[in-house]
């Protein structure tokens, strides 16, 4: 009877435990920010928790999709300029919405970096899902 017991305990306990998703490398899916610093004459370097809300969706059908705090904040079509100057740092640019200036970004496993503004932020991002 003990054994039967125990055997019954250990099949619960492994059926609640939770499989974690397995993320994939790559752009597509959903960043979230974990840190942003930089700037010319301020100075700034905050750190983000997970569960913020500030994301960024990129689905394979070259749309994208930002969250401030949970709340879209805006959406539209995106595109990647690849480095082509083998002289050059391999750092590629990420373009919204039709616009010729974007933002460099690399992306290392489920991490990726943006260079935005005039004041050259980093803003560091955690790959969250697929």
């Amino acid at each position: 009877m003990k054994r039967v017991l125990l055997l019954v305990i250990v099949i619960c306990a492994l059926a609640a435990c939770k499989k974690t998703a397995v993320i994939n490398p790559g752009l597509f899916g959903k960043w979230e920010i974990r840190r942003a610093s930089g700037g010319d004459f301020a100075y700034q370097d905050s750190v983000y928790k997970p569960g913020n809300g500030n994301i960024y969706q990129f689905s394979a059908d070259s749309t994208y999709k930002a969250y401030i705090n949970h709340n879209l904040s805006s959406q539209g079509k995106f595109h990647i300029r690849k480095n082509t100057n083998p002289a050059a740092d391999s750092v590629d640019i990420l373009l919204f919405d039709g616009n010729t200036e974007g933002f460099p970004i690399t992306i290392s496993g489920t991490s990726m970096t943006l260079i935005t503004g005039a004041g050259w932020f980093q803003d560091k991002y955690q790959k969250i899902s697929n």
